[in-house]
């Protein structure tokens, strides 16, 4: 007996191997027991080879132990006596170690990773182990990846903002090995050592200063910085209003290196060596001009991928790049779907918690949903192109159908990590693909591999790539400005993830089926399916097309079933419940609650902050999230007790992507940008603002007493008499909420 797999095998493999990831990090500590289970699967899977039996699905539990063993590492590590997490949160060190990663540059200060070599204090040097997080605040430090560097600083450990549903930080840098962090400014950093030149790493970093030079050569604009993320993966010194316009525009995938880049590389490539060796007629009658083209093209996208950093998505595109051209190597037809599910399993199979990275997850879905997509529709498309007998139409329907079934893919994971989906995304696809990835990106690397040869053509060429990239950064600002283009969503949850995907497929294939089955018999339609089957009236196509739409049916409706119970569920959380919730938020140094009065009505009590939003916005990465994971979208009031940076700085963002109603403040002014931003929202909103003393000191809200205590209505003016009043936390606003 013999039991028939999926036609992809790789695919329940890489399905396996991601179920154990997940329940690796769900549930980590249980290696032993697992091993153990492990074992026994092999070995019964080997003994079915030696016995030429079929191993049935030993080999998927085998990926799933592979998967759960393969995070442990990082989920429950024992630390040696001299690693540096245990000297966090002590005395300041004078810290020794080499630079590891590429430093992100920003405008007023530099990130990276450090391997950690050495701690002294008054006593002799400590030899230690383990990364940190290190940042150097500065414009002129010039730091590349492999450098020795020393400096002194405390090293502060890892900490989380434990609110519920909250970004798990503290594992992130886990999944990096880094387990503490320091902060110096660049007049305290010393060089002990550049890697410039003496190692492979040092001399990628080295070559990657050379060419970001280069582009800084076309001139000043935000264009140098999106020609950086084009080229060398560099999005560090993008603008964050810059940034907003990519992703409102819907085609901020267009800043990361990704399949696009590396098609495109590849592609250029591949079409100058077949060129190049078809001159060569000894290759033409061996046929191997294709062969020897996929052999040569391979090496300018490692170059590309090394000069561009590595990223996941970057490790993907070259994967599958390097399986695509290896099939013309062996003269086999090319599956999407393996290779994606090839490159997936060796990504994880390598650095297992890639699978947790933003950028994997939509790279491999946005990848899949077109693949899918696509194979869906191919044979109506298909006949209407005929029809049309335009090939430059297919193309643009071809282009078209990539463009929604890549947005339809990664649509709930754009909700659930950016809280944002773009109107205009389908649309602004067309024009700047065209436009940045078949001009831009293909000009700005032909100067780079020009820049070696002729630094004349390399000019030329970056500062044509300059001068298109120009034209469409303005038309990227302007599309974003509109008002419809992007709008903001609330977070769905894991169960609403799956049951949009379930729906979808149902969709797509309930359309497919019928479409199939209206071109068939219809008397064989209306004929039970057993029946016809035992009596061949149903040809065995008919029967699967009727028995997958049956299921694209029955999955439609388990779904909408399931999507009215978590309707109703999140309506009662919201808008039925009568009790009055109060939730004390984690936002570091300052304060910020959450008071859920009877009938959804939302008051928003300060909402902590630091002193600069631009090094660390806590209403956008603390605040709204929480509020978006509770799905609300409307803060009936705001309340800010006094206008201090660790109360007031969170709010200028909920102030600005919230339907605020109402502010109430004590009318205490503050020179400081956050308290400016603030006003001005405030105003250009129309929010109602009533002055301090014409705020009602007792207020009934739904059952709910609001009772302003503090401070007096004439306080201002009790400020020359009374000293202490100067103190801008001398005159909070206090209030009291009660309820019964």
């Amino acid at each position: 007996m013999t039991v028939k797999f999926y036609s992809r095998p790789v695919i329940p493999l890489l399905i396996f191997l991601i179920a154990g990831i997940i329940g690796g990090a769900a549930f980590p500590g249980y290696r032993t027991w697992v091993l153990a289970a492990s074992a026994v699967i092999t070995f019964q899977f080997f003994y079915c080879i030696i016995r030429q039996k079929t191993a049935g699905i030993s080999p998927l539990f085998l990926f799933l132990g592979l998967g759960y063993l393969s995070i442990q590492p990082w989920m429950t590590q024992d630390f040696p006596a001299h690693h540096v997490i245990h000297y966090t949160d002590a005395q300041k060190w004078r810290i020794v170690g080499t630079v590891d990663t590429y430093p992100l540059r920003f405008p007023n200060r530099i990130k990276f990773i450090l391997s950690v070599e050495t701690l002294a204090d008054m006593k002799a040097p400590i030899p230690v182990t383990g990364k940190i997080r290190v940042t150097v605040a500065g414009r002129n430090l010039e730091l590349g990846q492999g450098d020795r560097i020393a400096f002194s600083s405390k090293i502060r450990s890892i900490r989380n903002f434990n609110n519920p549903g909250g970004f798990n930080y503290k594992r992130y840098m886990a999944f990096r090995n880094v387990r503490g962090s320091s902060y110096s400014r660049e007049e305290k950093v010393t060089f002990l050592e550049s890697a410039s030149g003496k190692s492979f790493s040092g001399r990628i970093a080295t070559a990657r200063r050379y060419i970001s030079k280069h582009i800084e050569k076309t001139g000043e604009g935000d264009h140098r910085d999106v020609l950086k993320a084009l080229i060398l993966g560099d999005r560090s010194r993008i603008s964050p209003q810059l940034r907003e316009a990519f992703h409102r525009s819907g085609i901020g995938h267009l800043l990361a290196i990704s399949g696009l880049h590396i098609g495109i590389v590849a592609s250029v490539a591949f079409v100058f060596f077949v060129w190049v060796l078809s001159r060569f007629k000894i290759l033409l009658w061996k046929a191997w001009t294709r062969k020897g083209a996929a052999i040569l093209s391979f090496l300018p996208v490692l170059v590309y991928a090394l000069l561009a950093g590595m990223s996941p998505s970057t490790q993907r595109a070259l994967i599958m790049v390097g399986i695509f051209l290896l099939t013309f190597l062996l003269d086999r037809d090319h599956d999407l779907m393996n290779t994606l599910a090839v490159a997936a399993i060796l990504i994880l199979v390598v650095y297992p918690p890639a699978l947790f990275t933003i950028s994997f997850q939509l790279s491999f879905v946005a990848v899949f949903s077109i693949v899918y997509g696509i194979s869906r529709v191919a044979r109506p498309q298909n006949a209407f192109s005929k029809r049309a007998g335009n090939r430059l139409f297919s193309k643009i329907v071809t282009f078209f159908y990539v463009s929604v079934f890549a947005t339809l893919g990664i649509l709930p994971l754009v909700m659930y990590y950016f809280n944002q989906v773009s109107l205009v995304g389908v649309f602004a696809n067309f024009i700047f693909v065209p436009m940045i990835g078949f001009a831009v990106v293909p000009l700005g690397l032909m100067a780079v591999f020009f820049l070696p040869v002729s630094e004349l053509i390399s000019s030329w060429l970056m500062q044509i790539a300059a001068n298109i990239l120009q034209v469409a950064l303005k038309w990227v600002t302007l599309i974003s400005d509109i008002p419809a283009a992007a709008v903001k969503t609330i977070t769905p949850s894991v169960l609403e993830i799956c049951c949009y995907y379930l729906l979808v497929w149902s969709v797509i294939n309930l359309k497919l089926f019928r479409s199939h089955t209206d071109t068939g018999d219809t008397a064989a339609l209306e004929t039970g399916t057993g029946v016809a089957a035992s009596s061949g009236l149903m040809p065995h196509s008919i029967i699967k097309r009727l028995s997958g739409r049956r299921m694209a049916g029955f999955g439609m409706i388990c779904v909408l079933l399931v999507l009215g119970l978590d309707v109703g569920y999140w309506a009662y959380q919201r808008f039925w419940r009568s009790d009055l919730r109060v939730t004390i938020l984690d936002v570091g140094q300052g304060s910020a609650a959450l008071l859920e009065l009877p009938g959804g009505y939302c008051v928003m009590a300060d909402g902590g902050g630091f002193s600069n939003n631009a090094v660390f916005d806590v209403g956008a990465r603390v605040v709204a999230p929480y509020l978006w994971r509770k799905k609300i979208r409307t803060i009936e009031t705001l309340i800010l007790s006094h206008p201090n940076s660790d109360h007031l700085n969170g709010l200028v963002y909920i102030a600005k992507h919230f339907h605020v109603k109402n502010v109430w403040t004590n009318d205490e002014p503050r020179k400081t940008m956050g308290y400016r931003l603030f006003m001005e929202i405030v105003d250009k909103k129309n929010i109602f603002r009533p002055p301090y003393p014409a705020i009602p000191r007792q207020n009934e809200i739904n059952g709910v007493r609001l009772t302003i205590f503090y401070p007096p209505s004439d306080f201002s003016k009790r400020r020359k008499k009374d000293r202490w009043r100067r103190k801008t936390n001398n005159n909070s606003l206090v209030f009291k909420a009660a309820l019964g």
